[in-house]
């Protein structure tokens, strides 16, 4: 049996290379396949006029075979000719030569795209970090109009308050002096418009509950803002303690970001590394460029150590009560209202002593007073 039989259908169409491996098997390494083994190798896979499924000039030594110091024992292919009459020894170095060059041109399109990948880091960072930026903007301007809503609110419903006490006590005084009118005018009709009563008792009386009105208005108004006070301080306390949650985020976020950006730097960087070795084996002195990239490594991992020094504020999520004043605290004003009887006509204060003393005017005045009192 000739595994070259078996041999032109795995490799049709595609380009290979193939060797004798150690272990006397034909192996192949094939485009889209991989490297395959072919099977054992006889002679026949050693002599060029008999390989009639792989092609002579596909032929590498084996890769993984170690360095002889023999030529008697060197690659059994060295000593065969090729049709142009070369040695084959030149075809295998020029091979070799050839495959070294694939593989540099790998590492070093290797090399290339990882520093392309670290150049692109701190551009990615930055673009992060704009989208944390603009996401806490937009935080802090809805906490903000919601603070200036608020305190709109506050405002407004403070200066209704004011007016409110304002409104009842002007409303008090006219029911005060409208009542003590009355209240003097029925004692006027009953002759004592000039008595005690009128002049003290009824304005004492209507004064008192005045006052005791003034004093109830007075208490819806300390109560009503002192209500006001305490939702708003209250307001105020919680959004402190969320404008520091929110700066606790934001600060968070800058500090995930760069050091997620640090630990790809440290990955790309050990990749790179990695990269220079490989393209070394095919050539080229490579030292200078590891132990750069080991420094960068090194500088990326003080970088995130400084980072890990972030402290957060020290919210504990507790939010402070506002201790109102105790309501007596509140300034009222003028709170007394005060009633004063003037002096004057006694008889013009009491309707029934007017119409008394007309009638008297009238009699003493008639021509028919002596003959009536006679």
């Amino acid at each position: 049996m000739t595994q070259a039989i078996y041999a032109a259908p795995l490799v049709n169409g595609r380009d290979y290379r193939w060797w004798v491996g150690q272990d006397n098997n034909v192996w192949a390494n094939i485009e889209g396949r991989g490297v395959m083994n072919l099977g054992q190798a006889s002679g026949v896979y050693k002599n060029r006029a008999q390989n009639q499924g792989l092609d002579e000039s596909k032929y590498i030594a084996d890769p993984n075979a170690p360095a002889k110091n023999s030529t008697a024992d060197s690659n059994t292919y060295s000593t065969t000719r090729t049709s142009s009459g070369s040695s084959s020894g030149s075809s295998y170095n020029a091979e070799e030569e050839a495959m070294k060059s694939r593989m540099r041109g790998i590492y070093d399109r290797q090399i290339g795209d990882i520093n392309h990948n670290i150049d692109s880091l701190q551009g990615q960072l930055d673009n992060a970090l704009a989208g944390v930026k603009n996401e806490y903007n937009t935080y802090k301007n809805e906490q903000q109009s919601a603070y200036d809503a608020n305190k709109n609110d506050y405002d407004k419903n403070t200066l209704q308050n004011r007016q409110n006490l304002r409104t009842n006590r002007n409303e008090i005084t006219d029911r005060a002096s409208t009542g003590l009118r009355g209240l003097l005018r029925v004692l006027g009709a009953m002759g004592a418009g000039g008595g005690s009563e009128a002049r003290y008792e009824i304005p004492r009386m209507v004064t008192s509950q005045a006052n005791s009105e003034f004093n109830n208005a007075g208490q819806t108004y300390q109560q009503n803002q002192q209500n006001l006070d305490t939702d708003w301080n209250n307001y105020k306390n919680q959004f402190e303690n969320d404008r520091k949650k929110l700066e606790d985020w934001y600060n968070g976020q800058v500090k995930s970001k760069r050091q997620e950006s640090e630990e790809r730097r440290q990955s790309l960087l050990a990749d790179l590394v990695t990269a220079y070795g490989n393209r070394a084996q095919y050539g080229g002195d490579y030292g200078n460029n590891i132990n750069d990239a080991y420094n960068r490594i090194a500088e990326s991992r003080n970088r995130v150590t400084d980072l890990g020094r972030f402290t957060p504020t020290k919210y504990t999520g507790m939010t402070a009560v506002y201790n109102a004043p105790d309501l007596a605290s509140y300034d009222t004003g003028k709170t007394n209202l005060t009633t004063e009887v003037v002096d004057s006509n006694t008889s013009a204060t009491s309707p029934l002593l007017v119409a008394l003393q007309g009638l008297n005017r009238k009699k003493n005045t008639s021509p028919y007073a002596n003959r009536l009192e006679a």
